[in-house]
């Protein structure tokens, strides 16, 4: 598998060696087996919480036991539940106390985190969205401030931190001080209903992914030039609506398909796409099997595809366009 890491075990640590045992577990149970895209997410979790595990006992054998409860929390796209064979870092960590001792703590532990994530495979955020950066591994005290400051100030970045932060779905420790600090963004929402126009808005700008002549569009520069993307032209619109509506309708699950479930049956036309949905997400898992590499896990070789496959890819491209901006114009009002 080109994506494989290649080990040396000269020297090895006790630490290191560990962490090569998971990542022989990781290639075993996630790149050499049958999957669903439910049973992928279920064998990630289970690497991952590994991962955490490792990194925690690395922490307490230099730094002690915790000093206070906290939450481990992914977000992107294993925070929704949708993380493909190979995915990137999104995560952070709220924690009780708030004191500055504590934040050192908790900032080591984050650094653990994100070494042992790499070691068995899961490569580090471009944009730093990671336990180990002060941003994203905060007091509960801190994000909750963090949350109002990046709300009241209403600007494109900030509005895309708080749409981040939202796909968050706590996997290890106190699950319930990320659900608290959930409700805080409901909160300002209710408080200032301008707020979600402006989240919509900043979702608003949809990749075109069928030409004039009914042709699937492909890249046409870069690294990718001359494949399908995927993840921003069929995976996003329904990725974006659904979160836009869970902000609307207060719920609390990350997952899209979760969204879709909970919402309230006046959006029934909106639920009816659910089908559409899974079925992407299962298509997906059999298309990018092979892929070896996370550089091309969101890009799509459309030779590849059969003549159905490509009248399905266009079916969910205006579907999930439709879709977005039938909600779009629902909460703009």
């Amino acid at each position: 598998m080109s994506g494989a890491k290649s080990y040396s075990t000269y020297g090895e640590s006790e630490w290191d060696k560990e962490l090569r045992l998971l990542y022989e577990e990781r290639l075993s149970t996630i790149h050499k087996q049958e999957h669903t895209s439910a049973s992928l997410q279920e064998s990630h979790e289970q690497i991952i919480n590994k991962a955490v595990s490792h990194a925690l006992k690395r922490t307490v054998s230099e730094w002690g036991e915790p000093p206070t409860h906290f939450a481990f929390f992914l977000m992107g796209s294993g925070g929704r539940l949708e993380q493909s064979f190979w995915s990137d870092q999104d995560h952070g960590l709220v924690y009780e106390s708030n004191n500055e001792e504590d934040q050192l703590y908790f900032l080591h532990f984050g650094r653990e985190i994100v070494y042992a994530l790499e070691k068995v495979g899961y490569e580090r955020c471009d944009g730093n969205v990671m336990a180990s950066n002060r941003k994203w591994c905060c007091s509960y005290e801190k994000w909750e401030a963090q949350l109002h400051s990046w709300l009241k100030e209403d600007k494109w970045e900030t509005l895309r931190y708080t749409l981040t932060f939202f796909d968050s779905r706590s996997i290890y420790g106190k699950h319930e001080l990320l659900d608290q600090l959930k409700q805080t963004i409901f909160q300002l929402i209710k408080k200032e209903p301008y707020l979600l126009k402006r989240l919509t808005e900043n979702t608003g700008r949809l990749k075109k992914g069928i030409g004039v002549f009914n042709q699937l569009l492909v890249e046409t520069k870069g690294v990718h030039k001359g494949k399908f993307d995927f993840k921003q032209i069929v995976l996003f619109p329904y990725v974006n609506g659904l979160r836009l509506l869970a902000l609307e309708q207060e719920i609390l699950t990350s997952s899209t398909i979760g969204r879709f479930q909970q919402l309230p049956t006046k959006y029934t036309n909106i639920k009816q796409t659910q089908q559409s949905f899974e079925k992407l997400l299962e298509k997906r898992v059999g298309w990018q099997h092979k892929v070896g590499q996370y550089e091309n896990i969101h890009h799509l070789s459309l030779e590849s595809l059969s003549k159905e496959e490509r009248r399905l890819l266009k079916k969910w491209v205006r579907e999930g366009h439709q879709l977005y901006q039938t909600i779009e114009r629902l909460l703009k009002g």
